[in-house]
């Protein structure tokens, strides 16, 4: 299985993330800007990526290190399909002790295959209305980001999510900011992945029209704990939800939890949530260990294989 493991080069200790959801067109993309330590001078970069589209166009590098230009473009040098891998090839080398951004463009189909970044479906009026969710483990986020997909390449993540300002967008941490999107007033000059993303254009045919003439939000989530790939989720779609909460007896924090599901099995998912209430307290006790996250909230889905 070695043959399987990335490099060890670099090591990625950040990944800021904008994702943007077609519900209507079943659709995504998303721009990653990674923070990278550079372990062994370098010339190469690779990374797992499955099922993306990657725009080259959108792929640079910047780094202090870099004598000339502090960001320089990079070269996409191969994609190997069978190891869902992609490679990079640098014009100036990075050099060991250095630190980076890699900035990767992308875009991808959203379908029904129960992992990566997928779509599922429940009814509305009559037809089917959909949704999106994520299912990483153990080697599926690759599916929906370009990554470090290796349990043992932890990282904190800065979570972006552009969707219909009629839905709901969740993610592992709270929300920062939720506000109207419209990409006319976002240059590509502004700080972060969200500028990049607006200047993509998709290459992804779209099957059908757009029914969906609402306008845009940007959510914008905390930014995580050190964690692995697989632990990332997020969720977009017409939730609704059931909130309860629980104090942890090991620290006296009371965090809120909730429960969402589409508006067809709201009304089954009270049981869950109070198990959730009672059983969460009774684990930090038995295992002296606190729930490390702020919130917890759990998506009652149609399509989950886990």
């Amino acid at each position: 299985m070695s043959e399987y493991r990335l490099p060890t080069n670099v090591r990625p200790t950040h990944y800021d993330l904008t994702i943007q959801t077609d519900l209507e067109g079943l659709v995504f993309k998303g721009c990653g800007i990674i923070d990278l330590d550079v372990l062994e001078e370098t010339s190469d970069i690779t990374f797992n990526s499955s099922n993306l589209v990657l725009h080259e166009d959108s792929l640079s590098i910047t780094s202090d290190a870099l004598k000339t230009e502090h960001t320089q473009t990079v070269k996409l040098a191969n994609i190997d399909i069978a190891k869902e891998r992609a490679s990079l090839k640098l014009p100036t080398p990075l050099p060991k002790g250095s630190k980076a951004k890699l900035r990767i463009g992308y875009e991808a189909k959203l379908t029904g295959s129960m992992k990566g970044y997928y779509s599922s479906s429940a009814p509305h009026e009559g037809k089917p209305r959909n949704y999106t969710l994520t299912q990483f483990e153990p080697t599926a986020a690759r599916n929906a980001f370009p990554c470090w997909d290796e349990p043992a390449l932890k990282a904190t993540y800065s979570i972006t999510m552009i969707s219909r300002e009629d839905t709901v967008s969740l993610s592992n941490m709270p929300v920062v900011s939720e506000k109207p999107f419209v990409e006319a007033d976002v240059s590509e000059g502004d700080k972060g992945s969200v500028g990049k993303l607006v200047k993509m254009k998709m290459k992804t045919k779209v099957e059908g029209t757009t029914l969906n003439k609402k306008g845009w939000k940007i959510t914008t989530f905390e930014k995580t704990p050190v964690m692995s790939s697989y632990l990332v989720a997020f969720a977009n779609g017409h939730f609704e939800y059931l909130e309860s909460s629980y104090t942890s007896p090991l620290s006296g924090t009371t965090r809120p939890l909730r429960i969402y599901a589409t508006k067809d099995i709201i009304h089954q998912t009270q049981f869950a949530l109070d198990v959730k209430a009672k059983v969460i307290p009774l684990y930090e006790k038995m295992f002296d260990i606190e729930y490390p996250l702020p919130k917890l909230d759990t998506l009652v889905a149609h399509d989950f294989d886990a």
